[in-house]
């Protein structure tokens, strides 16, 4: 059993917060390793006996599930690769990264996601670094194709390069990353051969089960179906403020691949961290509901309640997500149908407030004249959900004064000189990588016209 730190131990046996714990978790830097809405996906597995420490945080392992394709035992919380915490230089932190990896495993996590481009291709040497220690057959690595990759040629470089990052010698779980468009299928995988060789791949053992990522259409997604070929996952994005978005339709992606009894995994269920933060009111809505669970605990019980979710993934950035995270699915209780519906009707009133929904994931980035894409909609975002935004047509009293220093002072301080919105070209490159859909130039040019009516106040 894993054993908690004696500082955390003090301060449960005080009977401080959980958050608290968790926080002291956090910058203490310790966790080293040592009536439901729906029926689970294949069955679910409690690994050990569980028990409870004094403020609810729990010990044992995460909850599993078993994948009816192939019998695969796979943890229902999955750890994202794609957030690991950085240095002031940008790298990653790779002794924090390790401390998490190390809590995650030791208490039942053994699904990690990576990617080509994720911390600029760094994730796949550091994750496989992190895992090196842990018997191969004890966890599930996934990796992707890249949308980057040119021909047949170049997929044979990039997948050989993959195996000799992560120092394994194949891949559990092997995705056709970001499918938006049917050109991609059609040109790339069949014309050019590349998914007939993942198949040689996979035929030769270096890739166990095949799938693919998806952020396109409904339409797109039938179309995928459609075609002769056995998916054995697909990974989408999943959450209650996309579940019935008309632009997401995350909900009929879902069911059309649940109609075909194909495992899911689920990308995004915190929406890059935005639905860990919510106004007051909203955060009352939910603790009425599961006052056990933090915001993004409810978020991503609302995924893992859903019977073809195999997994759900989660960018952990810091040792305190790891430990609350896992603490949500140690004896994981799915959500009722009241909570399901609550949460239904939160994101219905987040949408009232103006956000761009942006998740961070920098596929948009670099960008050829150096806007900080990324964080410019993080700020708006922020200040938005926090209900700070400064409406410059409203009375310029003092509350508006207290928002509108607070939103510059933030876009000062975080944007460099050099990467504000105003050096936007609308030259377009960014908007057809963006997974959700965002008009990333408009969106800018609205940004920088607040930031100069707010300046001129």
């Amino acid at each position: 059993m894993t054993k908690i730190s004696e500082k955390v131990e003090s301060l449960l046996n005080k009977k401080v917060s959980r958050r608290s714990a968790l926080k002291a978790m956090a910058l203490g830097g310790v966790a080293m390793a040592g009536g439901s809405l729906l029926s689970s996906c294949g069955g679910e597995k409690k690994t050990e006996a569980t028990t409870a420490t004094p403020e609810g945080l729990k010990e044992g392992k995460v909850t599993m599930r078993t994948n009816p394709k192939n019998g695969d035992d796979i943890s229902l919380l999955g750890f994202g690769c794609m957030r690991f915490p950085t240095l002031s230089n940008g790298r990653i932190n790779e002794e924090l990264t390790q401390q998490m990896i190390d809590y995650a495993y030791e208490h039942g996590i053994n699904y990690y996601d990576t990617a080509w481009m994720y911390h600029g291709g760094d994730s796949q040497r550091v994750i496989g670094n992190c895992l090196r220690k842990y018997p191969r057959e004890s966890y599930f690595l996934a990796n992707k194709m890249p949308p980057s990759a040119q021909n047949l040629a170049d997929a044979k470089r990039i997948f050989q390069e993959q195996l000799d990052l992560c120092g394994v010698e194949y891949f559990d779980y092997y995705l056709l990353h970001n499918l938006q468009r049917q050109s991609q299928w059609d040109d790339f995988y069949v014309a050019q051969g590349v998914y007939d060789y993942l198949l040689e791949e996979k035929k030769a053992g270096r890739i166990r089960r095949l799938g693919f990522s998806f952020h396109g259409s409904p339409e797109l997604m039938e179309y995928l179906l459609n075609q002769p070929v056995d998916w054995e996952f697909i990974q989408i994005q999943m959450n209650y403020l996309d579940w019935e978005d008309p632009n997401m339709q995350a909900r009929e992606l879902y069911e059309m691949i649940a109609a075909k009894d194909i495992p899911i995994v689920v990308m995004e269920p915190i929406r890059g961290g935005a639905l860990a933060s919510m106004g007051e009111r909203l955060v009352e809505m939910m603790t009425e509901e599961r006052p056990e669970l933090s915001p993004a605990g409810m978020a991503l019980s609302f995924c893992a309640t859903y019977p073809a979710i195999m997994c759900v993934l989660s960018g952990m950035t810091a040792m305190e997500h790891v430990v609350e995270n896992v603490n949500t699915f140690i004896d994981f209780e799915p959500l009722s149908q009241k909570a399901n519906d609550t949460l239904l009707e939160v994101a219905r009133l987040h949408k009232a407030n103006p956000s761009i929904g942006c998740t961070q994931c920098e596929y948009c980035m670099p960008c050829p004249y150096g806007i900080d894409i990324p964080h410019i909609f993080q700020i708006y975002d922020r200040t938005s959900q926090e209900l700070n935004l400064p409406d410059p047509n409203g009375p310029h009293d003092k509350e508006f004064m207290r928002k509108r220093r607070l939103f510059l002072n933030r876009y000062k301080n975080t944007i460099a000189e050099r990467a504000t919105a105003e050096f936007c070209i609308n030259c377009g490159q960014c908007e057809p990588a963006c997974p959700q859909r965002i008009r990333i130039p408009r969106q800018l040019d609205r940004i920088e016209s607040l930031v100069k009516q707010l300046k001129h106040i």
